[in-house]
C-alpha cells in the first residue's frame, strides 16, 4: 500500500508553485521529477516548493528537491521552500541543505523573492 501523497503545480509565467502533501518518499520521486521537469521545459525556472502539509520526506525526496534546485540555478532561476516545519526542518538542518536552499515561512513570502 502506497503512502498518501498529493502533488499540485500552479504556473505563474516563469514561476511554479509546487505543493507537496503527505509523504514524499522514494516511490513518489519519479512522479515529482516528471511533473517538475515538464514545467521547467515550458520555461518555469523559479520554483517554490510548498511543504506546509508534507508529513514525511525520505533521503530520495530530499535528493529530488536538491536536483531541481541545481537545475533551476543552471537555468538562471532558483528553488525556495515554503512552510518548512517539523521533521523536514530537522532533516534539512542535519544534512546541511538548509544552508543551500532558502526557506520561507509561506508561499507569498517565497513568491515575493521573485519580484524583489
Amino acid at each position: 500500500m502506497q503512502s498518501p501523497f498529493a502533488l499540485t503545480i500552479e504556473h505563474f509565467g516563469d514561476t511554479a508553485v509546487i505543493t507537496l502533501v503527505g509523504e514524499f518518499d522514494t516511490t513518489r520521486c519519479p512522479e515529482v521529477t516528471e511533473k517538475i521537469a515538464a514545467g521547467m521545459s515550458e520555461g518555469c525556472v523559479h520554483l517554490v516548493v510548498n511543504v506546509t502539509e508534507l508529513s514525511f520526506c525520505d533521503s530520495m525526496g530530499l535528493r529530488t528537491i536538491l536536483e531541481f534546485s541545481n537545475r533551476a540555478r543552471a537555468a538562471g532561476g532558483w528553488l525556495r521552500l515554503a512552510g518548512v516545519q517539523g521533521v523536514l526542518r530537522r532533516l534539512l538542518e542535519v544534512t546541511g541543505v538548509s544552508s543551500v536552499i532558502p526557506a520561507d515561512p509561506d508561499v507569498p513570502t517565497a513568491l515575493q523573492s521573485r519580484i524583489s
